[in-house]
């Protein structure tokens, strides 16, 4: 923990990456997982030492093959998304050590946090033999089942834990699942396979930089009062 004289509150720029891993009608676990980047930017703004509101922008590659023997498709796919955003942020514990009617002034280290929100994704995906492992090793692609690129709607919700070095930055790990309202992220609509819509998962390392430009600039004017 570290002791600090500024609030709880304002602006944090977020910047961020992680793996994404999908599930959808030819691939639900692990195995059959191509994990594909995840890079995101954004930002929060903490209301109180409790709760924050978020918003922003992700890239995700998606990507999985067919391993059911009960429906050999021989497909592939690679998707590409664009994910636009706003969370709502709660923090599990206070900011500020301590509890009760007691409030150090030191902040905590460690917080863990869940959030949950919603928007939308701008993707394309393209499909190919499995054989292939690869899109860019395939010379062959599918016919796309819907026209690309297409949008679609998103709820994200998971949770983390932030780790604070300084006043101005911080360090989280989080997981955050997100269940769309498409059954297209894999090319493979309800025409080829049980339909359903499909939902991806995101792993992610976030920088927090909170600016504190214009606190130093106001302390330096009362010291010189």
């Amino acid at each position: 923990m570290g002791r600090s004289k500024l609030p709880e509150r304002g602006l944090v720029i977020v910047a961020g990456g992680g793996i994404a891993a999908v599930k959808s009608d030819i691939c639900g676990s692990p195995g059959c997982n191509n994990f594909g980047p995840n890079a995101s930017v954004g930002a929060w703004y903490k209301i109180s030492p409790y709760v924050s509101l978020a918003g922003g922008i992700d890239y995700v590659r998606l990507g999985a093959e067919e391993k059911d023997p009960r429906r050999p498709l021989n497909i592939a796919f690679q998707t590409e998304v664009i994910e636009v955003t706003g969370t709502f942020v709660l923090n599990l514990l206070d900011s500020y050590a301590g509890s009760g009617k007691y409030r150090s002034s030191r902040k905590r280290f460690v917080v863990p946090y869940i959030r949950g929100g919603g928007g939308f994704i701008y993707y394309t995906a393209t499909s190919f033999p499995a054989e292939a492992n690869r899109l860019e090793d395939s010379q062959t692609t599918y016919d796309p089942e819907r026209n690309y690129p297409a949008i679609a709607a998103v709820i994200p919700f998971g949770g983390g834990l932030r780790f604070r070095f300084s006043d101005e930055i911080a360090v989280a790990g989080e997981m955050i699942y997100h269940i769309t309202s498409t059954d297209y992220l894999d090319n493979v609509g309800p025409r080829l396979a049980n339909p359903g819509t499909d939902h991806y998962g995101v792993a992610a390392i976030k920088i927090m930089y909170t600016p504190v430009i214009k606190n130093k600039i106001f302390s330096r004017s009362a010291q010189n009062n």
